[in-house]
């Protein structure tokens, strides 16, 4: 009933009782006495049944204020905890995050008492979202919040940053050795695999510590610190490191070097290098085209700006370069020599997942006139951790145009001989680490011969990388190794160098 009706009713009832009660009480009595308590009587519940009903309205009023107020309560509970809480782990996000680091600084900045943040961010998610979905992905993100919650004290605060970035915070944490038990502690919870789904996934992490305030008095200084040097320790995998003040250094060389390769890659200042590949006999069948770079007169490490590459984006257009220069420079060296050269040219896994491999090497192919048969793509088994079904049609479908295929840096992975086993490689080029310390290591010695012995069981020619002196050519030769590359049989060089090399050997076969 609402309060309007129950107020009507209420007037009328007063009405019928004002303009009624005089004559049923006249009627009833005529002594003036009992008239006058009779009046008495009719003001008094009069006024006790007004009250009563005030009363009862109030309390129901009341009754319904509280149940809004609570219910705006929780509305707005609600919306805070949306606001500050992650809605898949649960934890504290980003906002509540830049919150309490803010309390922290202030807090900390009176009392003159450091604290360490901890940047951790996992070193295989992408691969895993890419590969056994989003739904998965969840899961990992979840079970990494608990497992890295479950190792923090009670006064750490954890922060979801975002995707699979997490942020620590140690507030009783005052010194170096402190910092590196709990970082130590963290990597140590995820040198266990995550369980999901009857799947066992190694999730490993790196982590970038800074401290404050020396690496920062306020919280985005402090957590671009911290960013920082997990972007160094990210370079190393599955480790932590504190922030340096040259790592900004390092990040604005960086920067400038994206900015220099993408002019160098719009004029075409780059060039191609070729390392001649030597057969049991030291005759070379081939060579390897290598990016090289020059920039105000210096070389720029191919293991500096290859990276930046593919973060950019620009691995496509330099890779397409290279297989172009390199097809087209082996078409007219064949010609002028008088017998089919082969040439290799390496594939980044950046190159086999925006999909358009397959068409790059067509054009290329057609365009030079080289005969897929001379051309040798070098893979590593990073093409396999984004989608290894697209990765296997695209192998299989440049397999059936006649293009030869070899896994480089054999050793690096584990899970070399399933792909060897299940994916149409011709060659096998053993990790240079290996080679260059089978001399001193036994180990090194052993592996080798192992991994020359299974590439032959397979019907697989091997390639040893990294040659440096006469000792390990023999011995690769004497183990079965079919071709060899390095610094001791001889260097990258360029075009015209490459070429006066073959003349001279032609000349002295």
């Amino acid at each position: 009933m609402t309060p309007l009706r129950l107020a009507l009713i209420y007037l009328s009832l007063s009405l019928v009782w004002i303009l009624t009660s005089d004559s049923v009480v006249h009627w009833l009595w005529d002594d003036p006495a009992i008239l006058h308590k009779a009046q008495t009587f009719k003001g008094w519940a009069f006024v006790s049944v007004t009250a009563m009903i005030v009363y009862l309205m109030a309390r129901r009023l009341q009754s319904v204020i509280r149940r809004e107020l609570a219910t705006k309560r929780q509305h707005l509970e609600e919306l805070r905890r949306k606001a500050y809480t992650d809605d898949l782990t649960g934890l504290a996000n980003r906002r509540l995050g830049q919150r309490e680091l803010s309390r922290l600084t202030l807090e900390h900045a009176q009392s003159g008492r450091p604290f360490y943040l901890l940047y951790l961010d996992l070193d295989s998610f992408k691969q895993i979202n890419d590969t056994l979905g989003n739904a998965v992905g969840d899961q990992v993100i979840v079970k990494v919040g608990q497992r890295i919650a479950a190792a923090l004290a009670v006064e750490h605060s954890l922060i979801r940053q975002g995707s699979d970035e997490f942020m620590v915070l140690l507030p009783g944490c005052d010194s170096e050795p402190a910092a590196t038990s709990v970082a130590q502690m963290l990597l140590e919870a995820f040198s266990q695999p995550l369980v999901i789904e009857d799947m066992q996934l190694q999730v490993p992490a790196s982590i970038g510590i800074a401290r404050f305030p020396e690496d920062g008095k306020i919280p985005d200084v402090l957590i671009r610190s911290a960013s920082l040097a997990l972007h160094e320790s990210k370079r190393f995998k599955q480790c932590y490191k504190f922030y340096r003040p040259d790592m900004s250094e390092g990040m604005r060389y960086r920067f400038d070097l994206e900015a220099k390769l993408r002019r160098a890659l719009s004029e075409e200042r780059l060039e191609v290098y070729y390392q001649p590949l030597y057969d049991g006999e030291q005759r070379i069948v081939g060579a390897e085209a290598l990016a090289r770079w020059q920039e105000d007169g210096e070389f720029i490490s191919p293991a500096d700006f290859i990276p930046i590459a593919e973060h950019t984006g620009h691995i496509r257009t330099l890779g397409s370069w290279v297989l172009a220069r390199a097809c087209t420079d082996t078409v007219a060296l064949s010609q002028a020599l008088g017998y089919p050269l082969k040439v290799s040219v390496n594939v980044s896994p950046k190159q086999f997942a925006n999909g358009h491999l397959l068409e790059d090497v067509r054009q290329v192919l057609e365009a030079s006139g080289l005969a897929p048969e001379q051309l040798i793509l070098e893979i590593t088994e990073g093409v396999f951790l984004s989608n290894i079904a697209e990765a296997t049609d695209t192998l299989n479908s440049l397999v059936a145009k006649g293009i030869t295929i070899a896994l480089d840096d054999f050793g690096q992975g584990y899970s070399s001989l399933s792909y060897l086993r299940q994916h149409p490689f011709t060659y096998l080029k053993i990790d240079r680490m290996f080679v260059q310390g089978m001399e001193e290591s036994r180990q090194d010695y052993g592996l080798v011969q192992a991994s020359v012995a299974m590439a032959k069981a397979l019907q697989l020619n091997v390639v040893a990388e990294g040659v440096e002196t006469a000792r390990q050519a023999s011995t690769l030769s004497a183990l079965g190794v079919d071709y060899l590359q390095g610094f001791f049989l001889a260097r990258p060089m360029t075009l015209a160098d490459y070429r006066n090399r073959l003349e001279q050997v032609l000349q002295a076969s």
